[in-house]
């Protein structure tokens, strides 16, 4: 009997689990994908800045189901959330900017055939003066009739367009503030991204060395180590570079914004192939310690860029050894992704 009573709970308590799983409501990129849908729908063919919003809030998308599918409930994962209902509404706003003024042209063009209509009318006008009396005066009175319809008609139209000018002047107010407040969001979390790159180039000062070169530029914070810190035309990390990569992963840690490109490059000793295969190496090799340190992957590259990068002149032995090096260019998701707007 008692066998019996638990697998009858056991049924009611997986029943009552799928009705719960039944209950969900879409997660936050399945939310993102039917917002950037829904904006799209109605984005007329010349409003250029929407379509452009659009591109960015798709690579947006493909961050956020990253984000999600790395952890659903992350501090980025809502960010990027937060950012796709931004730019749904961004989207919006630029189409909707974009139909009023569709709309005033066309209201224009209408005003200026009415008045082409009467200009022809004038001209037939014109033109019955130099025929018989009589015909003259029926052909005027039933032209003066003809142009007080259209003149009424002008007036009634000329009505109706100052109407719907204001309301469409006041609904393009309206627009570009919403589009100016959104800009200003926009603006906001740039000055956050780069508040942000700047607290982290503090602390990664404090790795400046003789082997390691700590400068920040367009690309990002470069970090630039020696392959003083490699064996001799070897991938090996050595134990001084694993601690500094240690205390760079640290880092990397607190500020989940940040992506990195390892970039190995090497001076013009030996041939292409080997530097280019050396230099890749040891990129690889950065990159899997930086995981092993907890850096989820799909915030490293790694490539090898052999003796196609130098930053000094490979004719003297100074600069062939600041040439052999491999730098982390970091970057804040945020600024790569308004840059690549």
């Amino acid at each position: 009997m008692k066998t019996r009573n638990l697998l009858v709970i056991s049924a009611m308590a997986a029943a009552f689990s799928f009705a719960a799983e039944e209950a969900e409501g879409p997660n936050a990129v399945e939310s993102c994908q039917t917002a950037i849908d829904n904006a799209a729908k109605d984005i007329p063919a010349n409003a250029t800045s929407a379509k452009y919003t659009l591109a960015a809030a798709k690579a947006n998308l493909i961050d956020l189901d990253a984000a999600y599918n790395d952890d659903a409930e992350s501090d980025q994962t809502k960010a990027l959330a937060a950012k796709c209902d931004t730019y749904a509404k961004t989207i919006a706003a630029q189409a909707e900017t974009q139909k009023v003024r569709n709309s005033t042209a066309e209201k224009w063009e209408k005003r200026a055939a009415t008045a082409r209509s009467i200009e022809a009318i004038q001209e037939q006008i014109n033109k019955a003066r130099t025929g018989k009396v009589n015909d003259l005066e029926a052909e005027k009175a039933k032209m003066k009739d003809q142009e007080a319809r259209l003149q009424a008609e002008m007036q009634q139209n000329q009505e109706k367009f100052q109407a719907e000018a204001a309301a469409q002047e006041a609904a393009l107010k309206a627009a570009n503030q919403r589009e100016a407040d959104l800009q200003k969001e926009l603006a906001e979390e740039r000055a956050k991204a780069e508040a942000r790159q700047q607290e982290a180039m503090n602390k990664l000062n404090e790795l400046q060395s003789q082997m390691i070169q700590v400068t920040k530029s367009a690309r990002g914070i470069i970090l630039s180590m020696s392959d003083i810190l490699f064996a001799v035309n070897k991938a090996d990390l050595k134990a001084d570079l694993k601690t500094s990569l240690a205390k760079v992963a640290g880092i990397l840690s607190v500020y989940q914004q940040f992506n990195v490109s390892i970039e190995g490059n090497t001076d013009n000793t030996g041939s292409e192939e080997h530097n280019m295969k050396l230099s890749q190496q040891r990129a690889d090799n950065v990159k899997a310690f930086l995981v092993e340190q907890g850096i989820a992957a799909e915030r490293l590259t790694a490539k090898g860029l052999g003796m196609t990068m130098p930053v000094a002149d490979n004719s003297t032995k100074e600069g062939r050894q600041k040439n052999r090096r491999v730098d982390l260019v970091i970057q804040d998701k945020a600024l790569q992704q308004q840059e690549a707007k």
